[in-house]
């Protein structure tokens, strides 16, 4: 949590995108290097007008805490403190998200993608954040740790005829790979920037106000990008992929996977990667290439495409 009178100030320096939107509001951000490079991937919801509750992967908890710490403007009144271990977190998305949840809250659950609200969940407060990571409708919910266990039984009590169990960490992976999310640490680097990763929408650059990297990215958005990442399947259901494979471009090499496994959904290997090319990287060199993939030695036509494999409108992320 980053408190004080200076908080907002201090994060909409330190993250890409703006936050300079009312309480109730949650922002999907990166934070970027003075190169421009992506440092941190995360969420910042507006508890307060002096108050923000990121939220980032396991992971990363302590490079991402140590960063934001570091880059707080001298003299503002931005206070920030650990509050992992006051916390417990649950997901809970899905199809029958909405029904199980209606059954545990005599709270309204009816509010947009992007925003959060405070529900009531077998007798204890819960800030449900209104996001996926698995492109179904859903939401996370932060609750006190010592309520995790009551919330956990209340969810799974209400959700067990609809068929909601636990998940483990491969099959989040594989939705969020038909769905294009990236990861920070394959996906997405301190080397690699939004606009490269597909991410620029999520860069307040237009609207004037400064951040850390800006300077960076203005200095690149006129030149040709010289690498774009990118999804890829195969047609061949046999093939294992797990990231690192090259990816060659009409038989040249032209980058590698950065993360890989299988839909399940769409039936199909997927693997993200970066496609390169010292000349630039366009919407149409990406189009007129024929694609393979190295696997485990063996060549593997693939089949490019920059759209999320399974619902490319957000229709039931946004329902």
């Amino acid at each position: 949590e980053v408190t004080g009178k200076d908080a907002a100030a201090a994060l909409n320096w330190i993250a890409a995108n703006n936050l300079e939107k009312p309480v109730g509001r949650l922002t999907y951000t990166q934070i970027l290097n003075s190169r421009g490079g992506i440092e941190c991937d995360l969420t910042i919801s507006r508890l307060a007008e002096d108050c923000f509750y990121i939220v980032t992967g396991t992971g990363f908890r302590t490079h991402d805490l140590a960063w934001i710490r570091e880059h707080v403007p001298a003299g503002m009144d931005a206070r920030i403190e650990d509050v992992t271990e006051a916390f417990g977190t649950l997901s809970l998305m899905g199809p029958h998200a909405v029904g199980t949840l209606r059954k545990v809250t005599t709270d309204s659950i009816d509010f947009p993608f992007g925003q959060f609200r405070v529900l009531h969940i077998a007798g204890h407060p819960v800030r449900a954040l209104r996001v996926t990571y698995v492109g179904e409708k859903g939401w996370e919910l932060h609750m006190p740790i010592a309520g995790l266990a009551d919330v956990y039984d209340a969810l799974m009590s209400a959700g067990g005829p609809a068929g909601l169990r636990p998940v483990g960490y491969r099959a989040l992976e594989s939705l969020r790979l038909e769905k294009g999310y990236r990861a920070w640490g394959s996906d997405i680097t301190p080397n690699d920037t939004p606009f490269e990763a597909g991410l620029g929408w999520a860069v307040k650059l237009k609207s004037g106000i400064p951040f850390m990297g800006r300077d960076a990215l203005i200095a690149s958005r006129d030149r040709p990008l010289t690498k774009t990442l990118a999804t890829f399947t195969t047609d061949r259901e046999d093939i294992v992929l797990l990231g690192r494979e090259t990816i060659l471009r009409d038989g040249q090499f032209a980058g590698y996977l950065t993360s890989g496994g299988y839909g399940y959904t769409i039936g199909k290997p997927i693997g993200l990667g970066y496609v390169r090319a010292a000349g630039g990287v366009s919407d149409e060199y990406l189009a007129t290439g024929r694609y393979e993939l190295v696997v485990a030695n063996e060549t593997v036509a693939a089949t490019l495409t920059l759209a999320p494999l399974y619902d490319p409108d957000n229709a039931k992320v946004k329902a």
